[in-house]
């Protein structure tokens, strides 16, 4: 018998195959057939691990919105030209907006504020008008959308200075936003739109001090077009204006989501879940799955006519206890439901005929309506984004009033689609609601989709016989993902969708394409085993435990969110978190919850208030700590104040420290800690893998099973005869698989060197890859009996009783860690590349991609200076938070700046360093004057650094970047056998007409190898002569080093490799002593096989 033995994580997959007479550990007789190792990256950031897509789409929305803005200048610019309306000439165009600029220093009434003030009541030029209508165009205003600005906290803070902006035009007079501008200018103000202050005599911290809607931009073009239209009719028609306006104030309505197929009719799009029929479908199922328990735990489904009852009953309502039901059905409290339990006590009713039904918006009048009439209102609240639009249309087509309109509008209805269409949903709401089994009671849903000639579930069809092998997951776990775009023209992953979780994606992609390579190889294993990150079975303390805490904690929900119906504020988790949060600054005593970085009140009117921030406590990005424990409100100008700092490291701080520590007294216990000056060291010690990596491990794991369970049959005899669904897929729980590796002494295989003494073989050395194989080979070692065995013993005896079966268990064989030995002496780690694609036949297309990112961020301003190495100057800005010591002050490039702060400074380090920083940007004068540096936040500093040009219109060097890294070392040889390498970076490697550089300088040189990071090369060992397989890990442009690593270690290699304490080094090489120990570029595929050309000769 066959066994493959499976321990996948969000980076990794161990395999072990292994060969046995029956199940595993029935007999002496078992050897290794294949080990390996597959290692890939998560598609995380290193550092924040954040989904590397987050940063891409949000670098590629900001392209977007400049493109997109650029193209309006353009068109904009095209069309008042053509009118009459703008200068065909730039440089008179340059020399009309250099005229009507903002106004500084000189005659507001020429002033663009002026212009678009005098636009309203007087005669203007017609290229005064025009630059009028640019201005608008320029600051277009805030267009607000009720689809996705719940839960937006800027779009809240821009709301509430929308509502202060009308307010102040009408104190003012003013007839136009511009109008408004030009009186502030009068009047000496600022016409910049801020957030009101943080801290001072006057702070609010509660939103913009006045912003312009998008509503207020075009009022002012109307009015200034129909002013002027009077004055230059033959300029300003109607259809121009009409023409201007479209370019102008154009919005691109949101990207529909894509629609997944039926699960019935595939040719048929999913109903959204928000659709009357969805809804009376799922009620309906709900309902028909329902079963009555008896006291003797007798079970039956329920009639027609009792089913009609609750349906009565939860149709209108958004929820119902099993308690009103056991009421409405006449039953006594020993009857039970099958759905009945200690964490569920409700049914969820109609969700939408609930909502739209309620007295305070259609009434009764919404049962009236026909699925049409009922869906057209519907999609009319899902889809419309403005909010007036939403508000005249319900009034003028649904008879609704004012009050009846907002409450209507501020429904919540359910997000998303479900699985299947709207034929189907009508054909099984007639099966579901009309037919009974042969006992006169309700039918499933698997019933009625056969009785309307459906298949319930080809994945559950007892005679599916199994895959030959792993297809995409996609074909097997389409109920876990999102719908594709259904077009087979498309990517496979476009077509069809994908798991959202990068790193899922990743791994089960990998799971596919290592267990194919396995059955290719060696045949379809007999049984798989598979690792779950889950404790063992739970004993009934334990469950009880654990039963008590979910009770208390749905209690304190349902409390909530009572308390957010009164408030008025929307039943959501994030408004709960907000709650909750509040709550804990002082569980007994409400009146007295303040801030605990400032010690400022928090009443109830702030918590839903941008007044009030939800702050990690010690900062998410050196933690990744995004529990509830690390979360507290706090006001928002002390978490701008505290930044991306432990509380204890906030230097501004020192003087209220102790206060701070005093009010945090009052947290819960597992908040207080994180208060101290220790907390990140304590952090650190405690956290050990992150969080995250135990989440994905879990669902992974999960979805795992389930996909390895496609190979088999959905239902087998066993030995036994009994028919048993996916009796060949076995999970183990983790915990079990850590007992056996310990009682087998299996941890000595793969010894730690940094560890010393006795205890060497106590802990697994996860510094080495190998380690997930000896965990396959232990899964597949277990069989079904001992995991029920040890389960037993876990649940009966607690902890301990687990590990008394363990020491009962023998070894799998004879010899078997001879033979692990050497297989793990022999396993070559198969590490995944991830190189990207550098496409320029793409480019021609007008599709070109690229392999990484080109080039940093930052921009760098050259300064035509050098350095005494002759080396290139360069400036950019740093933050005034950036410079940690004197030292860092010497490259300002600002002399005044820089003496007056080394004068600061001197003598000061830490924390004082920092203090007085802040300090000196604070400080009103400077040596008895004004203080020019006030308020300083970022400061220009000198560098040296090569940087890739960028060039104006007029071929002149006016910005730079830094390179975004290396892509590939090309190694040569030269005429006169010796090898160089060309490092080339990111952005060399694609630019369409780039030439190596030794090709350029050498006649006819050969490429021996093209090596990007992640590759793998074998050498000669310099001192044994033995062949090394070794991954790259990095090259260095400079000096031209490429840097190797064998390919089983693990961990942070830059770090181990400082780290004096760690006998890890990187085998570091110029080009020609690569040559010396015979390096060569090696393919290894999935499960490890190497394809090695051999030495060159």
């Amino acid at each position: 018998m066959l066994t493959l033995g499976i321990d996948i994580g969000s980076t990794s997959l161990g395999w072990c195959l292994i060969e046995t007479q029956g199940e595993p550990l029935e007999n002496d007789f078992g050897k290794i057939v294949a080990i390996g190792i597959r290692i890939f990256s998560d598609g995380r950031e290193p550092q924040t691990k954040a989904s590397l897509a987050v940063q891409r789409r949000a670098a590629r929305a900001m392209r977007r919105r400049r493109d997109r803005y650029v193209a309006r200048r353009g068109a904009l610019l095209k069309a008042l030209t053509d009118y009459g309306l703008m200068p065909a000439n730039e440089d008179a165009r340059k020399k009309l907006l250099k005229e009507t600029g903002d106004g500084e220093g000189g005659d507001l009434s020429g002033s663009i504020y002026g212009l678009r003030s005098r636009a309203l009541g007087e005669k203007l030029h017609p290229y005064q008008i025009g630059r009028v209508l640019f201005a608008l165009d320029q600051r277009r205003g805030f267009k607000s959308n009720r689809k996705t600005d719940k839960g937006d906290n800027e779009a809240g803070k821009i709301a509430i200075g929308v509502s202060r902006l009308q307010q102040k035009m009408a104190e003012a007079g003013a007839k136009s936003y511009g109008d408004f501008l030009y009186k502030r200018r009068l009047d000496g103000k600022s016409v910049r739109t801020r957030l009101r202050p943080e801290s001072g005599e006057d702070a609010k911290g509660d939103g913009y001090d006045f912003y312009p809607s998008r509503q207020a931009l075009e009022d002012e073009f109307d009015d200034v077009c129909a002013e002027q239209a009077g004055h230059h009719p033959e300029l300003l028609t109607q259809e121009r204006i009409k023409h201007l306006r479209d370019i102008t104030f154009y919005q691109r309505p949101l990207k529909p989501p894509v629609v997944g197929k039926c699960s019935y009719n595939p040719a048929e799009e999913r109903l959204a879940k928000a659709h009357p029929l969805f809804q009376e479908f799922r009620l309906y199922k709900e309902l028909n799955e329902l079963e009555l328990i008896d006291e003797q735990q007798k079970r039956r489904k329920l009639t027609l006519d009792e089913r009609d009852k609750l349906y009565s009953q939860l149709r209108g309502a958004k929820t119902g206890t099993f308690i009103s039901l056991r009421k409405t059905l006449g039953l006594g409290k020993e009857i039970r439901f099958n759905k009945e339990s200690e964490t569920r006590d409700k049914l969820l009713g109609d969700e939408v005929y609930s909502a739209l039904s309620d007295k305070k918006g259609f009434g009764n009048r919404w049962s009236t309506f026909g699925l049409e009439r009922q869906w057209q209102i519907v999609q009319k609240l899902r889809n419309t984004e403005d909010e007036f639009e939403l508000h005249a249309w319900l009034t003028a087509e649904c008879g609704l009033n004012d009050d009846q309109t907002e409450a209507v509008a501020k429904v919540h209805l359910p997000e998303g689609y479900g699985r299947i269409g709207e034929t189907a949903a009508k054909m099984l709401v007639d099966a579901l609601k009309t037919e009974t089994d042969a006992e006169g009671k309700v039918i499933p849903e698997s019933e009625a989709a056969k009785r309307c000639g459906y298949n319930h579930s080809d994945k559950s069809d007892l005679n599916f016989p199994g895959h030959k092998e792993l297809p995409h997951y996609q074909e097997v776990l389409d109920r876990h993902i999102p719908p594709g775009t259904g077009n087979p023209d498309d990517v496979y992953d476009v077509f069809k969708g994908r798991i959202t979780n990068p790193s899922v994606h990743i791994a089960l992609n990998q799971l596919r394409r290592t267990v194919n390579a396995l059955i290719k190889r060696h045949g379809k294993p007999d049984r798989i085993a598979i690792e779950l990150g889950r404790e063992l079975k739970l004993s009934d303390k334990q469950k009880d435990e654990i039963d008590r805490t979910i009770r208390k904690n749905t209690r304190e929900a349902e409390a909530r969110s009572e308390e957010l119906k009164a408030l008025g504020r929307a039943d959501t988790g994030y408004n709960r978190l907000r709650l909750k949060l509040w709550q804990e600054l002082n569980k007994d005593q409400p009146l007295n919850r303040v801030c605990i970085y400032s010690g400022e009140p928090i009443t109830a009117a702030m918590v839903f208030s941008p007044e009030v921030d939800i702050d990690h406590i010690l900062p998410y990005s050196k933690t990744l700590d995004d529990s509830e424990g690390n979360k507290i409100l706090c006001k928002t100008h002390a978490n701008r104040q505290k930044r991306n700092r432990a509380p204890a490291g906030v230097s501004g701080w020192a003087d209220r420290y102790e206060d701070i520590l005093a009010r945090a007294s009052t947290l819960p216990r597992n908040k207080r800690w994180r208060f101290a000056a220790d907390a990140m060291e304590k952090f650190a010690d405690q956290e050990g893998f992150l969080a995250r990596q135990l989440t994905d491990t879990q669902y992974m794991s999960r979805l795992s099973l389930t996909y390895l369970a496609s190979l088999y049959p959905t239902e087998e005899a066993g030995a036994d005869g009994v028919l048993r669904r996916h009796s060949r897929i076995r999970a183990l729980p983790g915990r079990m698989t850590e007992m056996l590796r310990r009682k087998w002494d299996l941890n000595d295989l793969l010894p730690d060197r940094n560890i010393g003494g006795s205890d060497t073989v106590k802990e697994k050395n996860r510094k080495d890859h190998r380690h997930h194989a000896v965990d396959a080979f232990v899964i597949a070692c277990t069989s079904r009996s001992l995991i029920q065995r040890i389960a037993t013993a876990s649940a009966k005896l607690e902890a301990e009783g687990a590990e008394r079966v363990i020491e009962k268990i023998a070894d799998p064989w004879p010899g078997f860690r001879e033979q692990l030995r050497e297989a793990l002496r022999n396993t070559v780690v198969s590490h995944r590349p991830d190189h990207g694609t550098v496409s320029r036949e793409a480019y021609a297309s007008g599709r070109g991609q690229t392999a990484g990112k080109l080039h940093n961020d930052t921009a760098y301003s050259p300064t035509g200076e050098v350095d005494e190495k002759g080396s290139p100057r360069v400036v950019r800005r740093r933050q005034l938070s950036d410079f940690k010591s004197e030292k860092d002050l010497a490259a300002i490039r600002d002399t005044q700046l820089r003496e007056a702060l080394w004068a600061a400074t001197r003598g000061l380090s830490g924390k004082e360093f920092e203090a007085a920083l802040i300090a000196f940007s604070r400080a009103e004068t400077l040596d008895g004057r004004k203080n020019p540096f006030r308020n300083l936040r970022h400061i220009r500093v000198l560098e040296t650094e090569t940087i890739i040009p960028i060039k104006d219109k007029d071929g002149k060097v006016y910005k730079g970047y830094l390179g975004g890294g290396n892509y590939r070392f090309d190694v040569w040889q030269l005429p006169d056998g010796r090898w160089d390498a060309d490092v080339i970076s990111m952005f060399e490697a694609h630019q369409p007409g780039y030439v190596s550089k030794i090709r350029q300088d050498h006649h006819n040189p050969k490429k021996v190898m093209s090596l990007q990071i992640g590759d793998m090369v074998a050498y000669e060992h310099p001192e044994s002569g033995e062949r090394v397989i070794a991954r790259v890990r990095k090259f260095d442009q400079r000096n031209k080093q490429i840097y190797l690593d064998p390919h089983n270690e693990g961990g942070r290699l830059d770090d181990r490799h400082k780290d004096e304490a760690d006998p890890f080094r990187s085998f570091s090489k110029r080009p020609n002593a690569l040559k010396a120990i015979k390096a060569r570029q090696v393919r290894v595929d999935e499960i490890g096989r190497v394809w090695d050309p051999g030495p060159r000769v």
